[in-house]
């Protein structure tokens, strides 16, 4: 493992980012589509692991703190 996931509540999924993020889709499930959106927007960054993708949870923090919505 590296270091950077050492402590990993601090990193969540696509799927978990959905619904940290409370993006949907229309039928109530995490949106994974809207977090690969605002991915290629530049508004958060991913890593990639083992073939997975993560975010890091006090990014998506800022990003909810600095939004305009």
């Amino acid at each position: 493992s590296t270091l950077i996931f050492e402590n990993l509540s601090e990193w969540l999924t696509t799927a978990e980012t959905a619904t940290y993020l409370r993006k949907f889709s229309p039928e109530g499930k995490p949106s994974v589509n809207a977090v690969h959106k605002l991915v290629s927007q530049g508004k958060i960054r991913r890593r990639k692991f083992s073939g997975r993708l993560y975010f890091k949870k006090n990014e998506l923090d800022y990003l909810i703190e600095t939004s305009e919505a």
